[in-house]
């Protein structure tokens, strides 16, 4: 479990700390806040040996150029010469920075340029309680500014933390090998009970050719990818939560697709899904009956350790883009919607 999160340089976010941090965070406050940021930086340190990270997240925001002014974007005002620093504490103890270099790679004749090649590149320095490693990623630009990328990772290290990303953007048909892991294990019951939350008469999930099937009272079972958004969206959850067992699932916007008549049942359903499969979830929404829902779910549903199982966090931006976060517990939850609505 991660207790608490520190940034610093990454993206619009100077410096920001989280603590207190829960079974099931979720976060909350105006566009532009650093939501997504900040799921973005764990991403980054749950993943931390993997040079290709940093494009990845891009790209999860449909923007895949790789210039060097795109790789500047990932610091703080675009500029490199701060590093990114983004350290987690707790059972998972791991710091992670990132620097940006730029190299010549080739030269004319007399060291006379006649046209510059170089490569510029994001290295990824990080620990663990097992010591210290480097990874890197170099990006050669050639003929007619082609971009490609070459990563180099260090062999001394392997990553035993599992982590998924779940952006708005995420494809919601649900994981292949997911869900043929799910029903392989004779673990039906685990989807059934989500799929129930959108189409109560939903039971008796199959997979065949790649797909899963579901009986809902008609006269053949219908595929998953026909039932609309919402749908495939908490299949979507309820996979990557059984694939990653003892790590962190991050999804943004979580509440897209749902009405606000589910968000309660659909908690349940995820912080449950946590719980059996001691995963963490760290969730961002901007919908007030997200945290209503939150409120209501986590009120019925007890962590086996008796720790409280959910928190919900508003983030602010404050002088100097530092972004602060408030932490309420379950029970302060309502005050927190209170003052959300009272904005509003």
């Amino acid at each position: 479990m991660i207790d608490n999160v520190e940034i610093n340089n990454f993206r619009g976010i100077q410096h920001g700390k989280i603590d207190g941090l829960s079974r099931v965070n979720l976060f909350f406050g105006k566009n532009n806040c650093g939501k997504s940021s900040l799921l973005e930086a764990i991403f980054l340190v749950c993943g931390q040996s993997n040079p290709l990270l940093p494009a990845s997240i891009n790209a999860m925001r449909a923007y895949t150029n790789l210039t060097e002014d795109d790789i500047h974007c990932f610091f703080y005002q675009m500029d490199s010469s701060r590093k990114i620093q983004i350290a987690i504490n707790g059972s998972q103890e791991r710091r992670l920075a990132i620097n940006c270099f730029r190299e010549t790679t080739s030269m004319g004749a007399d060291n006379v340029s006649t046209e510059m090649s170089y490569h510029f590149g994001l290295r990824m320095e990080y620990n663990t309680r097992d010591g210290e490693y480097s990874s890197e990623v170099l990006y050669d630009v050639g003929g007619a500014n082609m971009v490609g990328q070459k990563p180099q990772v260090d062999s001394r290290y392997t990553e035993k933390l599992k982590c998924v990303y779940l952006s708005p953007r995420y494809d919601s048909a649900a994981s292949v090998e997911g869900l043929q892991n799910i029903i392989m294990n004779k673990d039906e019951d685990f989807l059934v009970e989500a799929l129930q939350v959108l189409e109560p008469g939903a039971n008796n999930p199959v997979f065949m050719d790649n797909m899963m099937f579901v009986d809902v009272g008609l006269p053949q079972r219908i595929p998953i990818n026909l039932m609309g958004d919402g749908v495939r969206k908490i299949v979507s959850f309820l996979t990557s939560i059984y694939q990653c067992k003892g790590g962190v699932v991050l999804i943004d916007e979580l509440s897209n697709g749902f009405h606000y008549s589910v968000m309660k049942p659909m908690w349940e359903v995820v912080i449950r899904a946590a719980i059996r499969n001691d995963v963490q979830v760290f969730a961002t929404t901007h919908d007030v009956d997200s945290i209503k829902g939150l409120q209501g779910a986590a009120q019925n549903v007890k962590s086996v350790d008796g720790a409280e199982v959910a928190s919900g966090y508003k983030l602010q931006k404050v002088t100097g883009d530092e972004l602060k976060s408030y932490r309420y517990s379950v029970g302060q939850l309502g005050y927190a919607i209170e003052q959300e609505l009272e904005i509003r």
